[in-house]
């Protein structure tokens, strides 16, 4: 009888053991796992970065170029500018953007949101998550917002009127402003994301 209790106690222990076993082989395959598709994540994301701060740096030296003919044309420092956008029954946008287009990239969110659909993004620690969504909500609000503005703004039938073009360019000004201001804080914000997931 009692070699019968100590056979099945040790067959017990052992089924308890090899049960515990297989949950931490389990368990250990799932973190790794895990930890796999957040390292892809990151590396995603920090590439995504990587790529949307080289075009905004491009956007900022063309936008702040823009700006400044503007400004220039107000002070009356551009005579030939000026000159030039009279030549048109509307504000040829050209003369001021030297022909090329206003935005020649756009910048991506698809890193960001391929990690917030699968739910990788809960395996980051909380300061990183905060300098993503900081960072990703203020180039929503730069491309879907302030640049949609300028666009609204010269699609506008009243900002083809040459006879208020003081007033047009002034609007103008005071929304390519705001753009080079907000670009230059995505600098700032791209550079802070980026060196968190790095580190």
């Amino acid at each position: 009888m009692k070699s019968n209790i100590k056979k099945y106690f040790g067959e017990g222990l052992l089924i308890v053991f090899s049960v515990l076993f297989a949950l931490f082989i389990n368990k250990s395959f799932e973190n790794r796992q895990v930890n796999q598709k957040k390292k892809i994540a990151k590396e995603s994301i920090l590439i995504e970065l990587y790529t949307n701060q080289s075009i905004l740096r491009n956007w900022k030296e063309k936008h702040t170029a823009i700006k400044n003919r503007i400004t220039h044309v107000i002070d009356g420092q551009a005579d030939s500018i000026k000159t030039e956008l009279t030549k048109y029954d509307y504000l040829n946008l050209g003369v001021l953007t030297n022909n090329e287009p206003l935005i020649n990239a756009i910048l991506t969110n698809t890193a960001w949101e391929s990690a917030k659909t699968t739910g990788i993004i809960t395996e980051f620690d909380y300061e990183t998550i905060q300098k993503l969504t900081h960072v990703y909500t203020m180039q929503e609000v730069l491309a879907e917002r302030t640049i949609m503005n300028i666009l609204d703004y010269y699609f506008d039938t009243a900002s083809h009127d040459m006879n208020n073009l003081n007033k047009v360019l002034t609007q103008f000004q005071l929304r390519f402003w705001e753009l080079t201001g907000q670009e230059e804080l995505m600098i700032t914000l791209y550079k802070d994301a980026i060196q968190q997931i790095e580190k």
